[in-house]
């Protein structure tokens, strides 16, 4: 009797971290011996990740089947052969054979071998879908296959095609469809009583929760995973646990602006990290562990940990030339690789060193990554998997462009490219694209060519944009990282574009640069939330209301240089983008913004003024007389970087003595016109929700202190408008908040709160009765309304939070709470100010904005004004008192 294992392989479930979904050998009818060897040869090398032996023998196993009368089991192989296929990046062939594997199972046997075959086939082409772009139709093959497995109760089938469909949700940015599904699926898991069962779906879920950006509950299904683990006292599945937490770790290292926190983490990854290489007894999971440790070590700014990565070298070789030849092997290579280069940037100079790339004969560092990318390449041509080989000669290339050989350099990020589009892995020429522009750019290259440059880096960008989804998910192997390759190649591209044309580019040069301006904050924001659920629309400057005679203004910040490019309201067509540049280096206005930044808190002295001085003279000095000829009276700030984490209403024009706030402008920050464009209020009846916390709470290693003066602020602004909902301490909990807000349809959430704007998502929060409400967790508060109401928040007032000490994106988190809370407009604070000027400038705003019918950027400036006077107080002179609060998103 012919055995075939309906779930035999993991692809067949999962595209990422799949679940090992075992089910019984299933007896089907006799099938002739060469049919079920070659069949099973193609498994052993498909399961070996040799993709192109495997077509080969599951073609051949078809053809026998089919000879043979063997309907099912040509339908099983066609399956198989769809899967390599597709891995092969044969995606025409991939179709053609699955299309043809569901319609020969198109009978209405009831059987559970039939049913097992066909449900694997709609998992097979509803991931060939996905890949294809085909996001919708692959929710439906996934749906399909969850039915079939359903009807015949194997769980495990059904977990696998439901975590399939949550990522299906998640690509068409149906985020809480996606984790309504994978609650669904953690039910089911947690249900499992076989315990390796529930592990290995523990696991799977884990990743797929870290995926759609939701680390908590990761963490909280990996530590739950833990614990089966231990009781199994499974060290083989403790260690893929131990691994998983590492990486859960290492998602959230990279947004954070905190150079401690940073340390810390990568301290616990570590820790993690040699934890599983310690108990493990795989070489596989071995090598995963060591190779995190390797590039933790290699990415690490202290020496010792530099002398302590090389110490891993030898066994590190060791494990690899222990692998037979695969897919995982030839990436791991590459991960080897890429650290020892990391690890040659930072110890010694690596020009020239290469002579061969497989002969080569140097000690340094980059001559070891040579010898090992060239066996990459070497094994990737030997298994015919062009997916691979296209890594692998594209590394290569980055190789050569560390040694600045700038010819090879070219030649193996050119032959990588033809790979990676002729097989349309649009991640991998994304990258290449970005080297291209780099090799092409370089000043130390003889063939430098900028428009080259130029062309290749805007291809890397519109791949960037179609990725926005997989941009934080891909393998961990081949990952991006955002802050090293993604926001580097929009800051080069723009730098290259702007200076293509001598001082003044023409508008559609300058429309470029800020159209990719607005793609590097939506790819930022992306990054902050760990995954793409931002919904975007194109903004037409021109369109935006000139009776508003509103500017944006764009500081883009360069490696060279300060480029300042407005949009002016009242212009003749072709004429409303300029461009200004300040030749100054990247380090040196971070520098000074840190400077800026710092001195504005110590109310004792003024000596912000100078820092204040001179970024007015980076940004609105040379847009002065712009602003005044196009009678401007809103000015809107997309910040860039650093600047995000300053208050444009305290920098000081020296010439005039007066800060920018007496100018008379109207300021308001966006975060991209794209994500937030305007929108005039319904000045109808006005009305509000208000809450805070008057007490002081405290949670383990932190307090925080009472807040008398919100009392007063709730009250005072009672007496400017309606108050719909009014909940203080105890009554201030997310259930009562919820409740209100999803029935009603009132406009202003005004919050007197702690809370922490941050650049971890994790670490931004509102603190409520019940705890801290990280972001996610209170947008989805906000968000509860019936989605059939057309009225948003108008706006979202956060009076008592500010930015995490320390972190100098910060910011980021004011911009993450804006877009993710929904609300049209969104007023915070960059730091903390004392009770009871935060209450006056409160109250004086709300008479404004209601009282008064000011736009809500009017209503800020005048009430910054009004404490600025010291009319009130004469020590809120000091912009420490009203320049914290700062308006993200719609000014109107």
């Amino acid at each position: 009797m012919y055995k075939f294992l309906a779930l035999a392989t993991l692809s067949q479930i999962l595209i990422i971290s799949p679940i090992s979904a075992v089910s019984n050998p299933i007896s089907q009818v006799i099938a002739p011996k060469s049919a079920k060897q070659l069949f099973d040869q193609g498994l052993k090398q498909y399961q070996s990740q040799k993709y192109s032996d495997a077509a080969k023998l599951f073609l051949d196993a078809s053809t026998a089947f089919g000879n043979g009368g063997d309907k099912l089991n040509q339908a099983l192989a066609w399956n198989y052969l769809s899967l390599s296929y597709q891995e092969l990046g044969q995606l025409p062939e991939a179709e053609k054979v699955i299309s043809d594997s569901v319609n020969l199972l198109q009978s209405k046997n009831g059987s559970k071998e039939y049913l097992s075959v066909r449900a694997q086939a709609f998992n097979t082409l509803g991931r060939l879908q996905l890949a294809q772009g085909k996001t919708e139709n692959a929710i439906s093959s996934w749906e399909e296959a969850i039915a079939i497995y359903t009807s015949y109760q194997d769980t495990s089938g059904e977990i696998g095609a439901q975590i399939n469909q949550a990522q299906g949700f998640q690509a068409l940015g149906l985020f809480r469809r996606a984790k309504n599904t994978l609650e669904n699926v953690k039910l089911d898991i947690y249900k499992q009583q076989d315990p390796v069962l529930k592990v290995t779906g523990m696991l799977s879920l884990a990743n797929a929760l870290r995926v759609v950006g939701d680390l908590n509950s990761s963490w909280q299904v990996l530590d739950d995973a833990d614990k089966v683990a231990q009781q199994l006292r499974s060290q083989e599945l403790l260690a893929e646990v131990l691994l998983s937490k590492g990486n859960d770790i290492q998602v959230l290292q990279p947004n954070s602006g905190n150079d401690s926190d940073k340390g810390q983490d990568n301290q616990k990854a570590l820790e993690l990290y040699q934890r599983a290489a310690t108990i493990s007894e795989k070489p596989t999971t071995q090598l995963q562990a060591q190779l995190n440790i390797l590039r933790l070590l290699a990415e690490s700014s202290r020496p010792e940990q530099w002398s302590q990565a090389q110490t891993l070298f030898p066994q590190l070789q060791s494990l690899l030339d222990s692998l037979p030849p695969s897919r995982s092997s030839i990436y791991a290579r590459i991960n080897f690789a890429q650290s020892l280069m990391k690890l040659a940037k930072k110890t010694e100079s690596a020009q020239g060193v290469i002579s061969s790339e497989d002969a080569c004969t140097s000690s340094h560092p980059v001559c070891s990554a040579a010898k090992v990318v060239a066996t990459s390449i070497k094994q990737a041509q030997n298994l015919q998997d062009l997916r691979a080989e296209a890594y692998a000669l594209g590394t290569l290339g980055n190789l050569y462009e560390q040694t600045q050989q700038w010819s090879e350099a070219e030649n193996f990020s050119k032959q990588a490219l033809k790979i990676s589009q002729g097989i349309q892995a649009k991640d991998i020429s994304s990258r290449w694209f970005s080297q291209l522009g780099r090799i092409k750019s370089a000043v130390s290259n003889p063939q430098r060519n900028e428009e080259e440059a130029i062309l290749a880096y805007k291809e890397a960008v519109d791949i960037f944009g179609y990725l926005r989804r997989d941009l934080v998910t891909v393998n961990r192997d081949v990952q991006f990282s955002f802050r090293d390759e993604v926001e580097p190649v929009y800051r080069e591209y723009v730098r290259l574009l702007l200076q293509s044309q001598g001082e003044q580019p023409d508008i559609e040069t300058l429309e470029k640069a800020r159209k990719a301006i607005e793609s590097l904050q939506l790819a930022e924001l992306d990054n902050f939330f760990r995954s793409a659920c931002l919904d975007s629309q194109p903004v037409q400057l021109e369109k935006i209301d000139s009776t508003q005679a509103t500017a944006v203004v764009y500081p883009i910040v360069l490696s060279d240089r300060l480029a300042v490019i407005i949009s002016l309201p009242n212009q003749p067509k072709g004429k409303s983008l300029k461009l200004h540049t300040f030749k100054i280096s990247k380090d040196a206005v971070d520098a000074k913004v840190e400077e800026l930044r710092q001195k504005l808190v110590i109310r004792s002295t003024y000596e912000f003024l100078l820092p204040a001085e001179e970024i007015y003279d980076w940004i609105i000095r040379p847009i002065e007389a712009d602003l005044q000829n196009s009678s401007t009276k809103n000015l809107v700030f997309v910040l860039d970087g650093k600047l995000q984490g300053i208050p444009i209403a305290a920098l000081y024009d020296k010439n005039k003595k007066e800060y920018m706030i007496q100018k008379g402008y109207n300021i308001a920050l966006s975060p991209g016109l794209e994500l937030l464009p305007p929108k005039s209020i319904n000045q109808g009846k006005l009305q509000a929700i208000v809450g805070g916390i008057t007490k002081e709470i405290k949670f383990p290693g932190v307090t925080f202190s009472a807040l008398p003066g919100v009392q007063k602020e709730l009250a005072g602004i009672a007496n400017k408008l309606p108050i719909r909902g009014y909940y203080l301490d105890e009554e201030f909990n997310s259930e009562k908040i919820k409740q209100i807000i999803s029935s009603s349809r009132i406009p202003i959430v005004h919050l007197a709160t702690h809370g922490q704007f941050s650049s971890k998502a994790e670490s931004t929060f509102i603190l409520a009765s019940g705890g801290k409400l990280n972001i996610n967790e209170f947008s989805t508060i906000l968000k509860t309304r019936d989605t059939n109401q057309q009225q948003a928040i108008e706006l979202l007032v956060l009076s008592a939070c500010n930015t995490a000490t320390g972190d100098n994106r910060a910011a980021l988190g004011i911009a993450g709470t804006a877009i993710q809370s929904g609300a049209r407009s969104t007023l915070a604070s960059l730091w903390s100010v004392n009770d009871e000027a935060t209450t006056n400038l409160m109250i004086q705003f709300y008479q404004e904005f209601v009282k008064n019918k000011k736009t809500k950027a009017e209503a800020l400036r005048l009430a910054q004004s009004y404490l600025l006077s010291g009319n009130f107080e004469p020590m809120y002179k000091h912009p420490y008192y009203w320049s914290s609060f700062v308006l993200v998103g719609n000014w109107q």
